[in-house]
């Protein structure tokens, strides 16, 4: 009877264990995401234009990064004969295609934003037929690189 009892108690602490855990992960994403949230939150209401041009700044910031590295790693590319250079003309329509997206994007938000369904759901619908048509023009002018 006391194993039995040992046992039971044992799987209860456990459980127990597994729930305090749980609870303190939750807990602790919920302060963290207050931490992080708040201060953005007061600085995006009280100095709208000083917000804007902040997180315009983090945007370009992203993009630069992410162009540098595209570079350092096109390289790298170079350097290993095994590895299959990208043409410039895919080059050009992967640039094209993210600014494709990125306006897409932002005039879908904006026409939903304000209520204009009707012309919200044809213009994501273009949207995505035109990056699907980049997609594929990209990938043909990929194969077209061999060296």
């Amino acid at each position: 009877m006391t194993g039995l009892l040992r046992s039971v108690l044992a799987s209860w602490r456990e459980a127990g264990r597994k729930l305090a855990f749980f609870l303190l992960l939750v807990l602790g994403s919920a302060a963290a995401g207050a931490v992080i949230a708040w201060p953005l939150w007061f600085f995006a209401t009280s100095a709208r234009k000083a917000y804007t041009v902040f997180a315009l700044l983090l945007v370009l910031a992203g993009i630069v990064v992410a162009v540098v590295r595209w570079i350092v790693r096109g390289g790298r590319a170079q350097r290993d004969g095994s590895a299959r250079r990208r043409s410039p003309g895919s080059a050009l329509l992967g640039v094209l295609q993210v600014v494709v997206f990125i306006v897409g994007l932002s005039a879908t938000a904006v026409l939903v934003s304000h209520g204009i369904w009707i012309f919200g759901v044809p213009v994501l619908v273009i949207w995505i037929a035109i990056l699907l048509l980049l997609g594929i023009a990209r990938r043909a002018a990929g194969r077209g690189a061999a060296r």
